[in-house]
């Protein structure tokens, strides 16, 4: 079995002249080392954030150790987390929990440094839809030289940091990070969290064929340049995933299937948060049973992930967003297999072609494929792992 740790450390991060130092595109798994915090720490000029949720304690502390040397920082942040119950930009109340007051004061910290926080402006991005797009993607850029996209947030449990949260780390997120230093990369991100910073409805597809960004993938146009990229298995494919919901994607995978390509897929458990209710969530299992009946008749391979495949020692969930082509190629983001996230939210993805990094994502879904406490699609729903 590949040590997965001593992989990590072998194609690690590395410092070199005080600064962050990686291969054009660097891939890493956050469990075995992020390397958001030494980002962070080397940052000289700017740090400029596009993020869904920002929970860790050690990335705040770092943001604001930036600004003290004089770095320049600018957050746009998702001002309602699914499920969250903290209103992140509305004043400190004596009722909130303490992780809730926590955030709070971090964003009247960086404020009062003289830096900018500001809630992603929805309004201007999907006011033509009746469903309510989230700011989900994941992103830093540094210096104008570097930009970290993430499958997870700047939380605790995405980075399975135990000194990044006041309580008991229980659970590890399955979590990958990609560090790219592509001028072109670089700029086409920048252009866009540019434009997301000032909030105004702007021509996104312009922006990315402009800048000759072919390496990244934005939504709300997520969706066909992963569709693409399917399409051009000629051997295997292997896709791990919160969860696979789109029936245009679905139908990709199974449309390579029949052709004769060899496909496998991890999602994470329908038990994650709890047991599916047979009358509340029959809609629920019925799509789940559905999806998995048409895998299964294209000749799909599927296992589920569960919390007793652990992380760090932890119990595990899988967030990863993920998909290795042929041996050859991959992509990387936070866009879930769903219609929201490939067609509506502000998502950020890139593609990996160095043959090392994609063979150190691959190592990874395979293990999580082949680990002995993955389970069928149709244990899932009876609970039987979680």
């Amino acid at each position: 079995m590949i040590n997965l740790l001593k992989l990590a450390v072998v194609f690690g991060l590395f410092i070199f002249g005080g600064n962050v130092f990686a291969s054009s595109e660097t891939f890493y798994d956050n469990a075995s080392g992020s390397p958001i915090f030494l980002l962070l720490q080397s940052a000289k000029v700017s740090i400029d954030i596009e993020i869904y949720e920002i929970e860790d304690s050690r990335v705040q502390s770092e943001i604001l150790k930036a600004m003290d040397r004089g770095v320049r920082v600018r957050v746009i942040q998702e001002s309602e987390a699914v499920g969250s119950s903290c209103p992140v930009f509305d004043k400190i109340f004596a009722g909130d929990t303490p992780d809730c007051k926590i955030q709070k004061q971090f964003i009247q910290n960086v404020r009062a440094k003289g830096g900018y926080y500001t809630p992603f402006s929805y309004q201007q991005f999907c006011s033509a839809s009746k469903f309510r797009c989230l700011e989900h993607g994941k992103m830093i850029l540094v210096d104008h030289q570097w930009s970290l996209l993430s499958t997870g947030n700047f939380n605790a449990s995405n980075l399975c940091d135990a000194k990044g949260t006041t309580s008991d780390l229980t659970t590890c997120n399955r979590d990958y990070t990609v560090l790219s230093s592509d001028p072109n990369v670089v700029s086409s991100l920048y252009s866009i969290f540019e434009l997301d910073f000032k909030g105004n409805a702007y021509d996104l597809p312009t922006i990315l064929k402009s800048n000759s960004a072919q390496k990244i993938t934005v939504s709300p146009y997520s969706l066909n340049p992963i569709v693409m990229f399917i399409r051009t298995a000629k051997k295997s494919i292997l896709i791990e995933n919160q969860y696979l919901k789109n029936s245009v994607m679905n139908d990709e995978l199974m449309a390579a299937s029949k052709r004769g390509v060899k496909v496998f897929i991890v999602v994470s458990s329908t038990c994650s948060f709890g047991k599916p209710d047979p009358t509340k969530d029959a809609n629920a299992i019925a799509l789940w049973q559905n999806t998995f009946k048409a895998f299964d008749s294209a000749g799909i391979k599927s296992r589920i992930f569960t919390k007793q495949i652990p992380i760090n020692g932890h119990s595990g969930y899988l967030h990863a967003k993920a998909i290795v082509v042929d041996g050859a190629q991959a992509w990387v983001g936070s866009v879930n297999g769903s219609t929201q996230a490939l067609t509506l939210n502000r998502e950020y993805g890139i593609f990996l072609t160095d043959p090392k990094e994609v063979a150190k994502l691959t190592s990874f879904i395979v293990y999580d494929f082949n680990h002995p406490n993955t389970e069928s699609w149709q244990e899932s729903l009876l609970c039987k792992k979680d």
